[in-house]
């Protein structure tokens, strides 16, 4: 209700001249501000408020003896009851209005970065950290790194050098994974297509946490390795290949079918496909150049597991 048409239906009430409706209404309304949660009140703030409202309407019930007199005793507990409503009244709009606003939270934002097929990219963060992004990659980083330092891996491979900040975790998700680290480097592989990834650490600690797990602590010269659809995890030495891609050099040791083509079009930007099953099957250990074209590189691995390739367009295909 605005605030004139309350006063204009409490003047009514207290001549005993509203309608049922309106005096249904003023009982209901006034009802409810009984079940209103308390506010900041002081009982000294809220007495004098009572004060002040009543000598605004004591003048308007005094100079009314005849109608007084003549009201019946319910009549007399319904004026006691629309002085309290209008104190009730005074007291609500002070604590509704009186409240302080809080202020609005900033919304986190966040930049994506991501390196093209063949393309390595260094980026420097706020706080003095360095990442480097292997070909085909893709982060993402919090831009407030004075709340949270904090970056997401959405695909692919990427070299940790953080500075060391002791009040400051540096916290990267990729995955399953959550790897926490307050100032280390290290190697995280999490290839979106593939069924495992990797931590690799190169200097100091780090603690990555597996969802459901109890967190590995992996320190310098270790490796973590996770496979997706089991949920296994298993500790292990630190391959000396792990950064072989900062050379521009692709590692293939012992590779699934699957994990060589995802790796040859990351780098190559190429799509490999068998002519049959068996090729699936097979593991491929190469080491290759990623400056060299691709049909020369695919010609190297051929020559080692004894196949041949076959181009069309941008895909190639292994033969048997």
């Amino acid at each position: 209700m605005e605030s004139t048409k309350i006063r204009e239906i409490l003047i009514k009430y207290l001549k005993g001249k509203t309608s049922p409706q309106e005096e249904n209404a003023v009982d209901n309304w006034y009802q409810r501000l009984d079940d209103e949660a308390p506010g900041t009140l002081s009982s000294r703030q809220e007495n004098k408020l009572r004060e002040d409202i009543w000598e605004s309407i004591q003048p308007a019930v005094t100079n009314k003896p005849a109608i007084i007199k003549k009201m019946q005793f319910h009549n007399q507990v319904r004026i006691a009851a629309s002085i309290l409503l209008i104190s009730a009244v005074g007291i609500y709009m002070w604590r509704t209005y009186s409240q302080p606003v809080a202020s609005p939270v900033a919304a986190v934002t966040y930049t994506d970065i991501s390196t093209k097929t063949g393309e390595r990219k260094q980026v420097n963060l706020p706080d003095g950290s360095q990442l480097t992004l292997n070909s085909g990659s893709s982060i993402r980083i919090q831009n407030d790194f004075s709340k949270k330092r904090c970056v997401t891996i959405i695909d692919g491979e990427v070299y940790f050098d953080v500075k060391h900040d002791a009040t400051k975790a540096f916290i990267i998700k990729s995955g399953a994974l959550t790897t926490q680290v307050l100032g280390t480097s290290f190697n995280i592989r999490a290839y979106k297509q593939l069924n495992s990834m990797s931590v690799g650490v190169t200097r100091g600690k780090v603690g990555v946490n597996v969802v459901g797990k109890p967190v590995n602590f992996l320190v310098k010269g270790q490796q973590l390795f996770y496979t997706k659809n089991t949920s296994a995890i298993k500790l292990g030495a630190l391959d000396d290949k792990v950064l072989a891609w900062q050379k521009s050099e692709l590692v293939l040791a012992d590779a699934s079918f699957d994990e060589m083509t995802v790796l040859i079009q990351k780098n190559y930007g190429v799509y490999v496909v068998a002519s049959s099953k068996s090729v699936t099957l097979k593991h491929f250990t190469a080491t290759l150049n990623t400056q060299m074209p691709v049909v020369k590189a695919l010609e190297v691995l051929a020559a080692i597991h004894q196949f041949k390739i076959k181009q069309r367009r941008d895909t190639i295909e292994i033969l048997r």
